[in-house]
């Protein structure tokens, strides 16, 4: 037994929903308006006057003066790139070699030495402790380096 709702939804027409529209539907048109004009071209008047006079002689010298000057420029890019890389080659060794001159400077066993010489010794872990803060250290540091000569 069916109720009046469910008759009324089942007699009801159905609404039809208008179909979603795709990302870049609107290209489409301009797509085809660009094909039909590439199709057209061998056949227009323009182009027949064209190819049958000597100016197609100076159109093709302008293309290839063109591909020429794009070949060029790429192989003049392309020397530049190999100048830059063996500029970086160079500069990655002697990153290289000044890192193993530092490392050698600030190794610990030369500053031992170093310091041995001045006569200073390494402090034993029972002689290492922690300095207590106050409020004051602040001020206190201030005014000492107001105080001091200019040393720099």
């Amino acid at each position: 037994m069916a109720t009046a709702a469910t008759a009324r939804r089942a007699t009801a027409p159905a609404r039809h929903r208008a179909p979603a529209r795709r990302p870049g539907a609107h290209l489409i048109p301009i797509a085809v308006g660009a094909a039909g004009a590439v199709r057209q071209l061998p056949d227009s008047s323009l182009m027949v006057r064209l190819t049958r006079g000597r100016a197609w002689i100076a159109v093709l010298g302008v293309l290839l003066t063109g591909i020429v000057a794009i070949n060029v420029v790429t192989l003049s890019l392309a020397a530049s790139v190999g100048h830059i890389d063996r500029n970086v080659v160079a500069l990655q060794s002697e990153n290289a070699i000044l890192r193993a001159r530092d490392a050698e400077r600030s190794g610990a066993a030369r500053v031992r030495s170093e310091a041995g010489a001045q006569g200073l010794v390494a402090a034993t872990t029972d002689q290492v402790g922690y300095l207590k803060t106050s409020p004051n250290d602040a001020r206190v540091a201030a005014e000492r380096l107001a105080a001091a000569e200019p040393g720099y």
